[in-house]
């Protein structure tokens, strides 16, 4: 593959993740030609699972790092820099103190109730949260763990796990966040945001909570392959009955997420084209106790929605 086919991949990488809008392909040529434009990047793992780093790595159209080197300059990231010990701690401290232009992407909750709970060059994470999120001109939340708490924040748990917008509030950080709810990140959804921060200067419009109305304006219920059967009440019995999966539990409803659009693994698939319903991952709910529905759930869908 030579050079203008390799970028013809990567356009298309880009068209996927609905950025063809403000990014033309002859931006893309400008943006190979003029790596000294790339917007720099810093990443950090707070209490996660690596899932949305495993997401982001596994998008399928063309390697993410072709995307990355192209428009960022990958400063510092836990699973793809060979930087290791005292090499990582020095990088950390000289971006904090260089005063160069940087996106800080967090991964994962922030345990502010048992910090020693994710250390990170013997220092907890609460303390390089803050060490670079302050210094950095915007913040982007990746994963239901960093925009909501997710799993970090599920009842039992024990961590204190915050979301990366409410430990900036606490610590009185002002810098802007974006929030890109899911569990695992949609690598599109960075990807369209990174390219929009790189050519635009601003995040894309967001709502309330910080969701690029892109991507979070509507419910997955309203763009549900089984809406119809919804008006007319017919409803799945069964875990792969045809049929609206409210019954069953289906978060849909209650979640704001383009699943119907853009599904997971490539769109190759989501819970309600695979049969079952919505467990409704990029909400504030998620995790919830019981994945199903029952009647004494609080959190539950009503069979009278």
């Amino acid at each position: 593959m030579n050079r203008r086919e390799a970028l013809k991949t990567i356009w298309l990488a880009i068209v996927a993740a609905g950025a063809s809008s403000f990014l033309s392909f002859e931006d893309l040529l400008a943006a190979d030609a003029n790596p000294d434009k790339r917007i720099n990047l810093v990443w950090l793992h707070a209490s996660s699972c690596s899932g949305c780093s495993c997401s982001f790595l596994n998008i399928e159209d063309v390697s993410v790092l072709d995307i990355l080197t192209k428009f960022a300059n990958l400063i510092f990231h836990p699973d793809l820099s060979l930087a290791t010990g005292d090499q990582v701690t020095e990088i950390l401290d000289k971006v904090s103190a260089s005063g160069m232009p940087y996106l800080f992407v967090l991964e994962g909750g922030i345990p502010t109730a048992m910090p020693h709970a994710c250390l990170m060059a013997d220092q907890p994470i609460t303390y390089w949260v803050e060490k670079l999120g302050s210094k950095a001109i915007a913040s982007v939340g990746i994963g239901t763990c960093a925009v909501f708490g997710g799993v970090t924040n599920m009842k039992g748990m024990e961590t204190g796990s915050i979301p990366l917008d409410a430990f900036y509030a606490r610590k009185g950080i002002t810098q802007a966040v974006i929030n890109l709810p899911n569990c695992p990140l949609k690598p599109e959804h960075l990807v369209y945001t990174l390219l929009h921060y790189a050519y635009k200067g601003s995040f894309p419009s967001t709502d309330s909570k910080g969701r690029p109305l892109k991507f979070f304006d509507r419910t997955v219920h309203e763009h549900c392959i089984f809406y119809a059967d919804f008006q007319e009440k017919h409803y799945a019995r069964y875990i792969g009955d045809a049929g609206c999966l409210l019954k069953l539990g289906c978060q849909g409803p209650l979640t704001r997420n383009d699943c119907l659009i853009i599904g997971h693994n490539g769109n190759t698939n989501i819970c309600i084209r695979a049969g079952h319903p919505c467990i409704g991952c990029a909400s504030e709910h998620f995790p919830r106790r019981v994945m199903f529905h029952i009647a004494s759930d609080p959190q539950g869908v009503s069979e009278d929605s």
